[in-house]
């Protein structure tokens, strides 16, 4: 399990955040790699695009679970 915040994230949200970065965000656009933004503005992100892509509010938690916890593992694999 990952801590994110003040919330701990299990492995299975973080793959359902996974999946859904990897399906639902690349329907409109190229992903972004997601060291391309600090961690702390993909909440924004994710929340801002989230209606755009119909994501229900535990998605947009899912999504925003898996860039956090994956932003944290690229910062501390530099």
């Amino acid at each position: 399990m990952a801590k994110m915040g003040g919330t701990v994230a299990t492995v299975e949200t973080l793959d359902h955040g996974r999946r859904i970065f990897a399906s639902r965000c690349i329907e409109c656009h190229v992903l972004p790699p997601i060291s391309n933004y600090a961690a702390d503005r993909w909440p924004k992100i994710v929340n801002w695009m989230g209606p755009r892509a119909s994501l229900k509010p535990a998605e947009r938690e899912a999504v925003i679970a898996y860039i956090l916890a994956a932003h944290k593992q690229s910062a501390e694999s530099k």
